[in-house]
């Protein structure tokens, strides 16, 4: 990274921002990729949630 006390923490960046500073050479693609694995699967953790669409114009539940 170019400055690293004035960068956001990496593991906080959008895949879009990370996009752009990589274009920008503030953030070297490697590094992230080593970031990106280190990370702990979070996956058992998760809760589900159940969704319900409406078509525009409806009001209330879809049931």
């Amino acid at each position: 990274m170019a400055d690293k006390q004035h960068d956001p923490p990496v593991r906080q960046l959008d895949r879009r921002v990370v996009e752009r500073y990589v274009k920008k050479g503030i953030l070297d693609e490697k590094e992230y990729h080593r970031i990106l694995k280190a990370l702990p699967d979070l996956a058992e953790k998760a809760t589900r949630i159940e969704t319900e669409f409406q078509t525009e114009g409806e009001i209330g539940p879809a049931r």
